[in-house]
């Protein structure tokens, strides 16, 4: 579940340089529960209000699984009110319930356990585990640091903040590893971090938020669609493009790569690889028979090379691609063995 944090400090002092942490095991399974009672009835991607006005993407490739958290319409400053509202209009009461292991969790129907959370939230949490986290839209970046530099435990942890240039700020917060720099320019779909677990968290998340530029109010992207007027009287109506809340419209890389070997003895391989993408660049591996990896190509926009190998080994090819924007794929061509003495018959 998301983090239960009882203040966001907003900290405008230089930055110091945050150290990138270690990802875990990436083979490690993520566990991921889709907390039914967060998502709203047409999931996070409906359509909700006009089409027209808005400007934000999903900060994820792909849905971002779920919701953890909501944002509270009714007083998002993290106030305990014993209250939560979600744009649809769904309420909790904490005199329904309480969860018992996040006590600001209500429950939506009398005496049940269909918790909503968490009181006083101004953002939304989103189920993201060590992945890639996406610019909502374009912008500048504002800050890029600890939350409270040096403090790898205290409020959203590792965070990333981008002015939009139109009186909004998207925030994105709890990231295991930061991307970009304060005042870089980034771009819609922009690769800027891994979501993790800093700062204050009980697990795996994204907290996304955006905020009025010169207040530092936070506002609901969803605005408000629930009967009658928002609880939340500065919100700023929907701001997703489109009115839907959808991932932005990219190419994503997807690598193909092959190997056969060639020459008047065949003992060279050619190799050969393509992915879609904006501007990709390619690192490319060898890998042979007696463990030994060896790079042959670092940040290329090549899509072919020759390698010599020697007569009876094997060999197999790591293609891995970035675009412009950061987003990577990799792939392995088949293992091959050249001609020669000692080699298996093709």
């Amino acid at each position: 579940m998301a983090a239960f944090v009882i203040a966001i400090a907003i900290v405008t002092a230089s930055p110091v340089a945050a150290s990138p942490l270690p990802l875990p095991d990436p083979v490690r399974p993520r566990s991921a529960s889709p907390y039914p009672p967060q998502m709203p009835a047409a999931g996070i991607s409906g359509q909700y209000g006009p089409s027209g006005g808005g400007f934000l993407s999903l900060p994820c490739v792909g849905d971002c699984h779920f919701v953890t958290s909501n944002f509270d319409h009714c007083n998002p400053n993290y106030s305990i009110d014993g209250v939560i509202c979600r744009f649809d209009g769904t309420v909790a009461y904490a005199g329904n319930g309480r969860d018992p292991q996040a006590s600001t969790g209500y429950a939506m129907t009398s005496g049940g356990t269909d918790y909503l959370y968490y009181d006083g939230h101004d953002g939304w949490d989103l189920g993201l585990y060590y992945e890639p986290v996406l610019a909502a839209a374009g912008g500048t970046v504002t800050y890029s640091n600890w939350a409270v530099p040096g403090c790898s435990t205290c409020s959203s942890g590792l965070t990333i903040r981008i002015d939009h240039g139109n009186g909004f700020d998207t925030y994105y917060g709890h990231l295991w590893r930061l991307g970009v720099s304060t005042g870089q320019q980034v771009s819609r779909g922009q690769v800027i971090g891994i979501s993790g677990v800093t700062g204050a968290a009980t697990g795996e998340h994204l907290h996304f938020g955006v905020y009025r530029h010169a207040t530092w109010v936070p506002v609901d992207p969803f605005g408000w669609e629930g009967k009658g007027p928002d609880p939340w009287p500065e919100d700023a109506g929907n701001l997703w493009l489109g009115g839907a809340a959808r991932p932005p419209a990219i190419v994503l890389p997807s690598v193909t790569a092959a190997a056969t070997t060639t020459g008047p003895d065949e003992s060279q391989i050619a190799v050969s690889w393509s992915s879609p993408g904006p501007g990709v660049s390619y690192d490319v591996s060898e890998y042979a028979d007696d463990g030994a990896a060896t790079p042959i190509l670092s940040s290329s926009t090549a899509t072919s090379t020759l390698v010599q190998g020697q007569p009876g080994h094997s060999y197999w090819f790591l293609v891995s691609a970035r675009t412009a924007l950061g987003e990577t794929d990799s792939n392995a061509t088949a293992a091959l063995t050249v001609p020669g003495p000692g080699s298996s018959p093709r």
